[in-house]
């Protein structure tokens, strides 16, 4: 009984904030009290997109949102506005009431009160490299197409597109302050257009919340320098520029809109692959795991896919992945759970193979007995008619498909070894304007069969991955090998993929 009457929150009551800043110079925590009243505050969330170019970076992004469903859950008991700002796909919302009822607000030209910046101390990720770390970087791809699925937006929120609308939210609904949370704080939570740089600027007071961001810096394990301490040092740059900020969750509690029972934490692992997005990697790989919001909880995790738990290995430094793995992981107080259970999936490449001595295009496939023109492979070229071209790679001999399809062979008594390398065409993104709305779909598994038993196969692929590697030796009186190309589970006209110096290996 006690915890609903705690959940319910008192709407409309004035909250003390604690917030935070630092002294420019010595970098010392400064801590003021604030009387503000919820009704005349807004909750801006940038950014919370369901995908992102660095497989790390989204999968941090992601493990904000349990944390952040209950905090603007708390929010609106509390009376707050709920504003998102998901910026560059905001147009993918048209339709929803929240984006409509932003689009007819009036108006209003955003003032320009005064000149602010923040400059950022740690290294920002640059082009060539992404959050993952020394190892294979991700690959620029525009894939987001909307914010996380698993985020609530409630019917009362607002959807903004601009930083007029969200100007004219805070004019007509008599807000003073806005609290920022959302990815990436260093780019985009501070200099997106809508963005606390630009509100600032414009004689807007903005908090942000430092337990609800994620920065966009860098992954060195040399170093100890990992994404939680970049985002530590960005949000302390952001309390030396004046920004205050606030730990949202604490400020709940205090409102008596949080339940200190709810399980919303998540160890972030890092480089951070899953199943559908697998991390590659070529000898080994070191792994970080972290629990930034449960300090001092311990983390027990297991390398087999099994559940962790009070008992499983306790993590106590980075750990050398140097096979594939399928590692989970969740965080303990006193043999208590208080984390949800993290997984990260890493896969180790084959070397790579020799090049064939008969080339796909030197001999005739079986032709089925319905040929589907619509699905056709083509030779030495793309299936949308384009050079071969996985991650930025030209090949001039191989195979293009459009998944589902396959490649039938019959094998010859002097064949020795299938080689290959395989991956997702670059056409999706390289080809097509709208390469920022689709880059996200393409998924293709790649499967080779001899006499009908599988023989080996690829992990699931996405676009800008290294081409996964075959070399499938051929058992004495074989009969058909059977290059296939799945979509993974997940049918999309541009699961595109191709095999790449693919052919025999002679005796």
């Amino acid at each position: 009984m006690m915890n609903c009457v705690l959940l319910a929150g008192n709407a409309g009551a004035a909250l003390n904030l604690k917030l935070q800043t630092r002294d420019r110079e010595s970098g010392r925590i400064l801590s003021a009290d604030e009387r503000i009243a919820p009704a005349k505050t807004g909750v801006v969330v940038i950014d919370m997109w369901n995908t992102n170019d660095c497989m790390t970076n989204a999968q941090r992004a992601a493990a904000l949102v349990p944390r952040m469903n209950k905090a603007l859950d708390g929010a609106r008991r509390l009376g707050m506005q709920v504003i998102w700002a998901p910026t560059d796909v905001a147009s993918q919302y048209a339709g929803a009431p929240q984006r409509e009822r932003a689009i007819a607000l009036a108006r209003y030209t955003l003032p320009h009160i005064r000149n602010f910046s923040c400059p950022f101390s740690a290294p920002t990720v640059r082009p060539e490299k992404c959050m993952c770390g020394p190892g294979i970087a991700c690959r620029v791809h525009y894939g987001w197409d909307a914010m996380d699925p698993n985020l609530v937006i409630a019917a009362g929120d607002w959807i903004v597109g601009d930083p007029e609308e969200l100007y004219a939210i805070y004019r007509q609904r008599g807000l003073t302050r806005l609290i920022y949370m959302g990815i990436n704080t260093n780019l985009c939570v501070m200099n997106k257009p809508e963005g606390i740089a630009a509100m600032t600027s414009a004689g807007l007071k903005c908090i942000l919340s430092r337990d609800l961001t994620d920065a966009e810096t860098s992954y060195d394990p040399d170093r100890g320098f990992t994404p939680d301490l970049g985002t530590e040092k960005d949000v302390a740059d952001v309390e030396r520029s004046g920004i205050p900020t606030i730990n949202m969750a604490e400020e709940m509690r205090k409102a008596g809109a949080w339940n200190d029972d709810w399980i919303v934490e998540m160890v972030r692992v890092t480089p951070w692959g899953t199943k559908g997005w697998p991390y590659l990697f070529s000898d080994s790989v070191k792994v970080t795991l972290s629990v930034p919001n449960q300090k001092g909880a311990a983390i027990h995790y297991t390398l087999d896919g099994s559940e962790p738990g009070p008992r499983s290995l306790l993590y106590t430094k980075p750990l050398e992945v140097t096979k594939t793995t399928r590692l989970r992981a969740a965080a303990f107080d006193n043999g208590r759970r208080v984390s949800l259970i993290s997984e990260g999936y890493f896969v180790r490449l084959a070397p790579l193979p020799p090049k064939p001595d008969v080339y796909l295009d030197q001999i005739k496939p079986v032709t089925p007995a319905r040929p589907e023109w619509r699905w056709e492979p083509r030779t030495n070229l793309a299936f949308a008619g384009g050079p071969l071209k996985i991650r930025d790679s030209a090949y001039n001999r191989g195979a293009g498909m459009r998944a589902p399809a396959n490649l039938l062979y019959e094998v010859q008594s002097n064949y020795d070894r299938f080689v290959a390398q395989a991956g997702v065409d670059d056409d999706p993104f390289e080809q097509r304007p709208s390469a920022r709305f689709i880059a996200t779909y393409p998924s293709v598994q790649f499967q080779v069969y001899i006499d009908g038993n599988l023989a080996s196969e690829s992990p699931v692929m996405r676009l800008g991955q290294v081409p996964w590697r075959f070399d499938v030796r051929i058992p004495e009186g074989s009969k058909l090998i059977n290059l296939v190309v799945t979509d993974a589970g997940s049918r999309s006209p541009l699961d595109l993929g191709d095999w790449v110096d693919a052919g025999f290996v002679l005796k």
